[in-house]
């Protein structure tokens, strides 16, 4: 019998391994190929990589992309220990990396949880399955740069785990860890805890969760994130993302319990019935099963997303949903079992509703779409950002400029915002796909001015690619 449980174990313990490894490569090689194509953007990998490569160079980490603090953006200290890394070899392709291995990773938890609840090895691997292929996690890696956002998907699954075993300070350090990837995921940490105590009978463990939840929100947005930023990083900066609700934090509180309707409409409207739908649409085959208080940790993230202004919060193909997703995971695992052991299709059509999910809610066909628009101009590109030699300053565009963020000063060449061309060394255009928030004819102004002027010369031009280099560099 001993020898049956090693070798299942040996089994299980190999198949997770190699799971792991191949989902690790694959979504590896979606994000750094996405980049290859310059579909990447200054915001908000450019930002994330500066940040980083000044931290691990011993510099202050202030990003001249949207000039703050690595900190004072969300207080994501989690990315600080990755600037060892950029010690070792600076190199953007860490964060994707990273990316992808925090999310495979997140199959360890999954299939614990599930041996937990009394799944069988098939049920088990069933869930890994309806995990690797939600549309959230892929379009979050491969299609949406990267965020510390990801690293909340495998710590909430272990801290479930944890808080089911009784680990204390497992679990204790899941929810730091939580806390140091956004400010905002105090919220996720207090209703994780209420859910602990009310329905997973953890009092303890609930407790400790609401209180460092709440002091973290507190320290963060109103010590730590102003003494850093200053006004630019004030919360208060987030409010016109619910300005429908009110003018202030308060008063959107206060409107709450005063004018409910604005409330209401904003649940009940189209646009988040429809982000509804799309959002629960992979995991629809077990509503009939599932017991929904699992969702609880997930409703802030759910009511922000609902309640902002801004449609890209209920945009499926970035990473606001990943909060979410390790709820909805949570939800689907009890499921499994009763829908399988009742429909003798059960297994086919999970596996079947988890494939058409992935195809029609990835974003996939991009890369053999939009993706490969700028093709005719990559070569030339990538020749003139070889030339650029030294760490002085740049003016770019925001697809190029997280090719080049390894320096203290790199300005994107946005079509709103004026800039002074005698204050780069390098100005990097490409005049045929201006990128975000430019236009050509802005781009071709830029490049008129840089010609007039004695103190930029025209190091390289081919394909409607233009590099200006300050001579005496």
């Amino acid at each position: 019998m001993s020898f049956t449980l090693k070798k299942i174990r040996y089994y299980i313990l190999n198949t997770t391994s190699l799971i792991v490894g191949i989902s690790t490569l694959i979504l590896f090689f979606f994000s750094s190929l996405r980049h290859a194509l310059f579909q990447s953007g200054a915001l908000d990998l450019g930002f994330f990589d500066q940040g980083i490569y000044l931290l691990s160079q011993g510099l202050v980490p202030n990003s001249s992309i949207i000039d703050i603090h690595l900190l004072a953006d969300h207080a994501a200290f989690i990315l600080y220990p990755i600037s060892f890394l950029y010690r070792i070899y600076p190199d953007i392709h860490w964060l994707f990396l990273i990316q992808a291995i925090t999310i495979s990773i997140g199959i360890i938890p999954i299939l614990n949880l599930s041996f937990q609840q009394g799944l069988t090895n098939k049920q088990s691997y069933l869930s890994v399955i309806i995990y690797l292929l939600s549309p959230i996690i892929f379009n979050a890696n491969s299609t949406y740069d990267f965020h510390p956002d990801i690293f909340i998907v495998p710590l909430a699954l272990w801290a479930v785990l944890y808080a089911r075993q009784g680990k204390v300070i497992r679990f204790y350090f899941c929810i730091v860890g939580i806390l140091s990837c956004k400010a905002v995921f105090s919220l996720t940490v207090i209703a994780l805890g209420i859910w602990l105590i009310l329905f997973e009978k953890k009092r303890f463990m609930g407790v400790i969760a609401i209180i460092i939840g709440i002091l973290w929100i507190l320290i963060s947005t109103q010590i730590i994130m102003p003494m850093l930023g200053g006004d630019n990083a004030n919360p208060v900066r987030h409010l016109f993302r619910y300005s429908s609700l009110g003018n202030s934090y308060s008063e959107i509180l206060l409107n709450f319990i005063l004018k409910p309707n604005l409330l209401l409409v904003k649940v009940f409207s189209t646009d988040s019935l429809i982000y509804l739908l799309l959002l629960f649409a992979p995991f629809i085959w077990c509503f009939r099963y599932a017991n929904l208080n699992y969702l609880i940790p997930a409703i802030p993230t759910i009511a922000m997303n609902i309640l902002s202004t801004d449609p890209q919060q209920r945009y499926l193909a970035n990473h606001y949903p990943l909060p979410i997703l390790p709820f909805l995971i949570l939800m689907a695992i009890p499921s499994i079992a009763s829908f399988t052991s009742q429909k003798k299709w059960g297994y086919k059509f999970i596996i079947f509703w988890a494939v058409l999910s992935f195809v029609t809610m990835s974003r996939l066909n991009l890369f053999a779409g939009e993706y490969l628009a700028t093709l005719d101009t990559r070569q030339a590109t990538n020749e003139a950002i070889s030339m650029v030699k030294t760490k002085g300053s740049l003016l770019t565009t925001h697809e190029i400029s997280p090719h080049l963020t390894h320096r203290p000063e790199v300005r994107l060449a946005f079509s709103d915002t004026p800039h002074n061309l005698e204050q780069f060394d390098y100005i990097l255009l490409n005049t045929r796909y201006p990128g975000y928030r430019s236009d050509s004819d802005y781009a071709l102004s830029l490049v008129d001015q840089a010609k007039k002027m004695s103190s930029l010369k025209l190091e390289y031009q081919k394909d409607d690619v233009y590099l200006f280099i300050r001579p005496d560099l």
